[in-house]
């Protein structure tokens, strides 16, 4: 039985505009992700991204974040790992 699934993600955008602030109000930063994946046969024999193309989970994923620290993490163009594994109730 499968434990977790991983799945490599791109970031295509984060409007950096997180803010925690009793003053202003909180704002957010908007972060766009995407699969990765490559499709040729040459690229499916040789590169981690065909693999993770051909047996991993592909989608987008689109999330906000308040805390300028945790947003500033998110850099496009750069590429994330992400696992998903099962949370109780």
């Amino acid at each position: 039985m499968v434990q977790k699934v991983i799945c490599k993600m791109q970031c295509h955008q984060n409007t950096g505009e997180a803010r925690i602030s009793e003053e202003k109000g909180d704002s957010t930063a908007h972060i766009k992700m995407g699969a990765v994946w490559e499709g040729t046969i040459e690229a499916q024999r040789a590169s981690e991204n065909a693999i993770f193309g051909r047996y991993s989970p592909w989608g987008s994923f689109e999330m906000g974040i308040a805390n300028p620290d945790a947003a500033s993490f998110f850099v496009p163009g750069q590429k994330y790992y992400v696992t998903f594994t099962k949370a109780p109730d």
